[in-house]
């Protein structure tokens, strides 16, 4: 019910634009007959990393409401991935129309983009009125969250590291009356930290975690203040009172106003004076997210436009690899290099669906600099008494993990973008007899030509 209140609040004073590189989602709402749905709040809800944390990150990034048509527009929300929901804060409809924010669909938001279409029907719980008078003449007071805005900037305009070996690089508010902790990743250079349990004269001190080896933490200010000696102090300015009556009762609510920038400064650190060992090797992902990086076990630096770096590469063969996540991951980039006595750069980790078992390099090792392209198999199925290809059907490979790609009209099937290693095949050609394969895959494609007895 307080969220109630604070959406009332929150939409009579508009949110502050925090970010010169926001987004915004527009769309038309519907009653649940169909018919549009005038004058009801809609709103932009930073997806939590969890439904159970949804009550304690709870963030809106944008507020509106539908004109006559029930078109809406929601701008100024920042890069992430947001719930839209609509009607009573304390039982909303989120997109595309389901009370349940677990069945909801979260959008994207990149920076300077409009998500357009983003429709749904409103709930008719969602768009009544609860009853509230007693409620509001019981609970006198009541206060929102404060909403931090974060500025990462790179001394000299280098680039900005998000994470490195294994770690992300995040920014800690520690209390400290309590010492409890609250944490945001710093994968970005314009970020929104909601800070917990926020009340006047509640103290914090703000550290940056993870920082990889070569950089350092250069200046952290905020408002004129040094948090890299002094704590981030919240005081009764950074709240605007106000009052809302309802139905012959009043409360008086005190609201979280726009705060100043966090501004966060790294830098390179300057050389130690000792030499490190080996050689470094960079390059970028075909897709940016937040990857674990990994070449032949050793972990590397991920940058926030996407590219990576690792120092100290020993010469030799080298497979780099970067995951969605470290154990059984979803999604996989790999490459594979020699790296000699000179540093390596515009390595590209392409896309690879199946990972081998045991990486197994061929016995020919290419020359020092080298970035080896990632073999496909090219396969043909045909009918082994008529030589006709095979009319469609599908093939897994397994590994690692497994995948399955289809046979074409013309018996033809391809498996791109392989490491070295061995992996097994199950050929099932449509109306025909399963086939079983072992494959090794090298550095070259690998022609496959297989014939398959019809069952019909």
């Amino acid at each position: 019910m307080i969220s109630f209140l604070l959406g009332i609040i929150l939409f009579a004073q508009g949110l502050p634009a925090l970010s010169t590189t926001k987004g915004t989602v527009t769309g038309v709402l519907k009653t649940a007959a169909g018919e549009p749905a005038a004058g009801v709040r809609v709103t932009a809800l930073a997806q939590p990393d969890s439904i159970a944390d949804v009550a304690l990150s709870a963030s809106f990034a944008s507020l509106a409401e539908t004109d006559e048509n029930g078109r809406y527009r929601l701008e100024d929300i920042p890069p992430g991935r947001y719930y839209i929901a609509a009607g009573r804060v304390d039982l909303p409809t989120y997109y595309p129309g389901t009370l349940e924010m677990s069945k909801g669909t979260p959008v994207s938001i990149a920076s300077t983009a409009i998500v357009s279409n983003i429709d749904f029907a409103v709930d008719d719980a969602s768009a009544r009125l609860p009853d509230v008078p007693a409620f509001l003449a019981s609970f006198l007071t009541a206060r929102a969250g404060l909403t931090m805005p974060l500025q990462v900037r790179m001394e000299g305009g280098g680039k900005q590291p998000i994470s490195a070996n294994g770690l992300p690089v995040t920014v800690r508010l520690t209390r400290t009356e309590s010492q409890t902790k609250a944490e945001m990743a710093l994968n970005s250079s314009s970020l929104n930290f909601p800070i917990p349990d926020s009340v006047p004269g509640i103290q914090y001190r703000v550290t940056v975690e993870n920082i990889p080896s070569g950089y350092l933490l250069k200046s952290m200010t905020q408002g004129g203040v040094d948090l890299m000696s002094d704590t981030l102090k919240i005081s009764a300015a950074n709240f605007v009172q106000s009052s809302v009556s309802f139905g012959g009762a009043t409360a008086a609510l005190s609201v979280g106003g726009p705060m100043t920038p966090l501004e966060i400064i790294l830098a390179a650190a300057p050389p130690s004076g000792t030499t490190a060992k080996g050689v470094r090797v960079t390059g970028r992902a075909a897709s940016v997210g937040n990857w674990y990086l990994n070449l032949s076990g050793t972990s590397g630096i991920l940058f926030s436009d996407g590219s990576f770096e690792f120092r100290g590469v020993a010469p030799g063969r080298h497979v780099i690899m970067l995951q969605d996540k470290p154990d059984s991951p979803a999604r996989v980039f790999a490459a594979s290099v020699v790296v000699g006595d000179k540093d390596l750069g515009k390595v590209l980790a392409d896309d690879t669906r199946v990972l081998p078992v045991q990486v197994q390099f061929p016995a020919g090792t290419p020359p020092p600099g080298s970035i080896i392209p990632l073999a496909w198999i090219h396969g043909h199925v045909d009918d082994e008494t008529s030589k006709e290809p095979v009319f469609g059907g599908v093939v897994t490979i397994t590994g690692k993990n497994k995948a399955t790609f289809p046979i074409d009209s013309e018996g033809q099937f391809e498996i791109p973008r392989l490491l070295p290693g061995s992996y097994d095949l199950t050929i099932e050609g449509f109306q025909h007899a399963s086939i079983q394969r072992r494959v090794t895959v090298g550095d070259d494609d690998v022609p496959l030509r297989v014939s398959s007895r019809a069952t019909n």
